[in-house]
């Protein structure tokens, strides 16, 4: 199949949730479990009820309960974020790696499910979790990892960046991601695939805040090359980088409708958050609800 052509008809809008505070690694992943597990619950109790929950399949003469669940089903939501500093160990990670990531002070250690090695997300770095159903786009693993490279290589090339970018340097999977050139990787890719719904995603390094993190450890298992952001590449061009981040996450969002041929709607009525500031004065994201339930 194409991924040119591997998008469906019929898809509800995406749902687009901008963080609005460095957010704690673990409680990223509560949110990303439980998004996928509403959409599970809502597709159980329409095959239940002996609905068809299907995208292309329109939802006729359906009791409101039973309407509702046909959307949750369908949901699609787009997460981008700044984590507070966190090291993520991914599923082929060792021992070494693990030390490495021990030595750095004040900085958490999570073992994650999702693809790759050990790297590292923190300030200065835009995270994205899509949160899919790849089988109602009608797109593989495969396709949806090449999208997600267009996605931040055409951003990146957007002409207020004006960044180039080079094709992977090898087909291994330690090196998927996004790269200036062969030696310098700008963005990492790390997705996990079950049931055909996506999670984790991907970290594109925008300000120099986002490289220290890197500094302790070999990131991705790759010894042989180094970590660049944004700020790094326009430096060496001798240009500024003139947008804000909310504004780069804005043009990645608007980049996700257009690759997957979607339009897109604020996530505010799915996804609340409260914030609290350290006593050094750095914003995170304390508490967020999800559909009136709560998780700190």
């Amino acid at each position: 199949m194409s991924c040119d052509v591997a998008i469906s008809r019929g898809l509800r809008p995406l749902l687009v949730s901008h963080v609005p505070a460095l957010l704690p690694y673990k409680l990223g992943a509560i949110i990303q479990e439980k998004l996928i597990e509403r959409r599970s619950l809502a597709r159980a109790a329409l095959r239940h009820a002996k609905v068809d929950w299907r995208p292309d399949v329109s939802p006729i003469n359906l009791s409101p309960p039973l309407l509702k669940a046909w959307e949750v089903a369908n949901d699609d939501v787009l997460l981008l974020l700044q984590h507070k500093p966190v090291y993520t160990l991914g599923r082929r990670d060792d021992a070494a790696a693990i030390g490495a990531a021990r030595s750095a002070p004040d900085v958490d250690i999570v073992a994650t499910r999702r693809g790759g090695l050990l790297t590292y997300h923190g300030p200065g770095q835009l995270v994205g979790y899509p949160i899919l159903d790849l089988g109602a786009m009608n797109m593989s693993t495969r396709c949806y990892v090449s999208k997600l490279q267009t996605i931040l290589r055409t951003v990146l090339a957007h002409p207020s960046i004006g960044l180039s970018t080079v094709d992977s340097p090898s087909t291994e999977a330690r090196y998927t991601g996004v790269w200036s050139d062969e030696r310098h990787k700008i963005a990492s890719l790390g997705v996990q695939v079950q049931h055909r719904i996506t999670s984790h995603g991907f970290a594109l390094n925008i300000h120099r805040t986002a490289l220290e993190g890197f500094k302790k450890i070999v990131a991705c298992g790759l010894p042989d090359v180094q970590l660049t952001c944004v700020d790094e590449q326009l430096d060496q061009h001798g240009k500024q980088l003139k947008l804000s981040d909310s504004q780069i996450a804005e043009m990645v969002a608007d980049q996700f409708a257009s690759t997957l041929r979607r339009s897109i709607q604020p996530a505010d009525a799915l996804l609340q958050y409260e914030c609290s500031t350290t006593k050094d004065g750095t914003k995170f994201v304390s508490t967020v609800t999800i559909e009136h339930e709560k998780f700190e």
